[in-house]
């Protein structure tokens, strides 16, 4: 390690000197006597034989050396300071950031959050909308829920379970076009969401054993699953969807789904965090409720079977 390091005291000085370029605004910070911040910088100024500060009337103004070591000491500090939040433990109550996709955070996560916190008042989530794979590590995220088979092998994840991918539509749109094949699916408006995880009508074409005649058929492109559902619900067409975020719809009679023919394999939902997060008492607390949520909603990992 480098013997300038071994005096670190002087640097903690140092940066609050620079930061109030005032001895005695520094000295009241650190709750010494002025005369002490300056022997300090004194000493700090000797062991590296340059001159950090110039005095301008009551001001000591930071010489160019000062304002570069200024730099390198704040970036210093504050990577400390992030590796002591990455390694103290934290209590179960605080704020615990969770993010997902915008389907499932605002159709199935999100209308079932106030049970969490009716059960851990003290944990408060804040979830955030992503389509993309964040990194849980690295960032202040402590929880992804993630649809699809991409996931981050460096941290812990978990299979949740694997959902059946179907078509689904309004009941007036089976009865109005007297739905009763697979094959008659192409005379109606296909509603396809883009994006990350976008499920293929192709996919469920060959399950079905139809063929698929794209250039013939009437497309309807939205940016979310949660607006193809929207369409579907207004009659505007068929839409692909997990069964987790329609179960509910079908069993209210607003959604229908037409033929018991799902896309193989369905889609992945998988949870990921870090285990060596400050805040894995809390994550975990998360994690049992959700898991308990998804089995208390018939949503499990015999899904898989």
């Amino acid at each position: 390690m480098d013997k300038r390091l071994r005096h670190i005291g002087l640097l903690r000085c140092f940066a609050a000197a620079a930061k109030h370029q005032s001895y005695s605004d520094a000295a009241e910070e650190l709750a010494i006597s002025q005369a002490a911040v300056s022997q300090q910088i004194r000493s700090l100024e000797q062991q590296l034989m340059v001159k950090l500060f110039k005095r301008n009337g009551r001001a000591m103004l930071l010489t160019s050396q000062g304002k570069t070591l200024q730099d390198y000491v704040n970036k210093a500090f504050s990577l400390l300071s992030e590796g002591f939040d990455r390694v103290q433990v934290e209590p179960e109550a605080g704020v615990l950031n969770v993010t997902t996709g915008l389907s499932f955070a605002s159709i199935w996560l999100v209308p079932r959050l106030w049970r969490f916190s009716a059960l851990h008042p003290s944990v408060t989530v804040k979830v955030f909308v992503s389509a993309e794979l964040e990194n849980v590590k690295h960032s202040e995220l402590d929880v992804a829920i993630r649809q699809g088979d991409k996931i981050d092998h460096t941290v812990y994840n978990e299979l949740l379970f694997t959902d059946p991918v179907f078509p689904v539509c309004s009941p007036n749109l089976i009865k109005n076009n007297n739905l009763s094949s697979p094959q008659q699916i192409g005379c109606c408006q296909l509603i396809e969401a883009s994006g990350p995880g976008r499920f293929s009508w192709q996919n469920w074409f060959d399950t079905a054993g139809v063929a698929m005649q794209s250039s013939q058929m009437s497309w309807l492109e939205v940016s979310t699953l949660e607006m193809g559902i929207n369409a579907v619900m207004a009659g505007q067409g068929i839409c692909l969807a997990p069964k987790c975020l329609v179960s509910d719809l079908i069993t209210n009679g607003l959604l229908v789904k037409p033929f018991n023919i799902n896309i193989e394999p369905g889609q992945n939902f998988t949870l990921l965090y870090d285990q060596d997060s400050p805040r894995l008492a809390r994550i975990q607390i998360f994690s049992r409720w959700l898991k308990q949520e998804l089995a208390d909603a018939g949503i499990t990992k015999a899904l898989l079977d």
